[in-house]
């Protein structure tokens, strides 16, 4: 496996557990695309995986949504 394909599986992944985080808080993209100043589509990609998060935007992500950007990191390294 290459590793640019690596890097796309954690990504999904990490776009998952972060849709999860949101979905259980009940917040909406739209919701969270405001309180981050970003766009609807920019929280989409990341929750699908089609753009790498940095570990930064992942923090501001998480203190949204109310949840620990470790536990997702630490998920995902467990999981593979």
């Amino acid at each position: 496996m290459g590793e640019e394909r690596i890097m796309k599986d954690y990504s999904k992944l990490i776009g998952l557990l972060m849709r999860e985080k949101r979905l259980t808080k009940r917040l909406s993209l739209q919701q969270v695309a405001d309180r981050l100043g970003n766009t609807r589509q920019t929280i989409s990609l990341w929750e699908l995986g089609k753009v790498k998060i940095t570990v930064h935007d992942l923090q501001r992500y998480c203190d949204v949504v109310g949840c620990n950007w470790l536990d997702i990191l630490k998920r995902v390294s467990d999981e593979n």
